[in-house]
This record gives structure tokens, C-alpha cells and sequence, in this order.
């Protein structure tokens, strides 16, 4: 895939609102990076991509349309490369637990919140003290959230990397590998000193 982290971090930055599936692959395309509708449905049906949410236009009869979050250009980049690097599509469904697609959507409506109680306070006449205070207040809760959803990344992130479990058995004859140097080592001991 032709987008280095500067592109991505740009779209981030100039679609905030997020993405229709046409600007997706509109912007993909500008970048060398062409993929089709079908595969991106095929990753929202994976668990790979956060399903779009529906946003009402404005206008009689106009209807609404599916917005994606901006992540979404993240997370297609890691998607096709780690395809790249060979692995298929069943794998990285199998591998992405549900959290990281999630948190994609968590975002977006963390931030539409923030910024609604951001114009509901500007738009509200007040006290002058109780509106810096409540600015300050509002401005740590920010700190909260973003503060919040890194950590959850990160979890989400420490669960992909966490080792798979093994079969009973297997761990048994594991456990009793990793004894026998101690033993040997305490054999080696005793026979040192004239023991055994």
C-alpha cells in the first residue's frame, strides 16, 4: 500500500467527521491504493473495519448515508499489510478481536459528544467564573477520554500479541522440560559433595 504514516495522519486530519465508503475508496485511489466496495464490505462483515454509522443529509427527501470512522484508512493500510507479509484475510478475523473495530466507532461518538457539550456551553449565556470552570472541567474530561481510548488500544493490542493457550497435556510435558535442568543442577550438587 502506498500511504505512509504522514498521508494517513493528514487524512485523519482533514476528515475528522469521517468518511463515506465512496470517500474511502476515493482516497485510497489518490494514494496507489485501490481497493473496491466489495472488499471493503467484505472487511466490515469480517470484524476487520467498525460497521458505518447512518448520518441523515440535509434536505427534503435526501435521506442519509453511511459514514465509516476516519480509522478506518489505519486500519486498511495494517490490513493489506499484513497481507502482504502473507497472511489471509480468515487469519486477521481470527486474530482482530472485536474491541479494536469497536473502538474505531467508541471515538467517533466520544468526539461528536464532546463537541456537542463544547457548543451547548459556548451557546448558553453564563456566569463568567462558571463558564471558565466548566471549560476546565470539559477540557479534563477530553483528557479523560483520549486518555482512555489510548489505553484501550493498547489492551486491545497486548490481547493480539497474548500467547494462545496450551493444550493441558502439552503444558504438562512443558512444565516438566523447563524441571530437569533444575533437577540436574541439584544432582550435580549433591554429587559434588559426596552425596547420592
Amino acid at each position: 500500500m502506498a500511504l505512509s504514516p504522514r498521508d494517513i495522519s493528514e487524512i485523519e486530519r482533514t476528515h475528522t467527521g469521517g468518511l463515506s465508503s465512496k470517500q474511502i475508496l476515493e482516497v485510497l485511489e489518490r494514494h496507489g491504493a485501490r481497493i473496491t466496495e466489495a472488499t471493503l464490505r467484505k472487511y466490515v462483515q469480517l470484524g476487520l473495519l467498525p460497521r458505518s454509522r447512518r448520518v441523515g443529509e440535509k434536505g427534503k427527501h435526501r435521506g442519509s448515508r453511511g459514514i465509516y470512522p476516519v480509522e478506518v484508512i489505519r486500519r486498511i493500510d495494517e490490513i493489506r499489510r499484513a497481507m502482504d507479509g502473507g497472511e489471509t484475510l480468515e487469519s486477521l478475523a481470527r486474530a482482530t478481536p472485536a474491541v479494536r473495530a469497536r473502538l474505531a466507532s467508541v471515538r467517533v461518538s466520544i468526539s461528536e459528544v464532546l463537541d456537542a457539550a463544547e457548543v451547548d456551553l459556548e451557546s448558553r449565556s453564563l456566569d463568567r467564573g462558571d463558564k471558565n470552570g466548566l471549560r476546565t472541567e470539559l477540557g479534563t474530561r477530553v483528557k479523560e477520554a483520549k486518555s482512555w481510548l489510548r489505553a484501550m488500544e493498547k489492551w486491545a493490542g497486548d490481547l493480539e500479541q497474548a500467547k494462545p493457550a496450551v493444550p493441558d497435556g502439552e503444558a504438562k510435558s512443558r512444565r516438566r522440560a523447563e524441571r530437569k535442568p533444575e533437577a540436574a543442577k541439584r544432582t550435580a550438587k549433591r554429587t559434588k559433595r559426596g552425596g547420592v
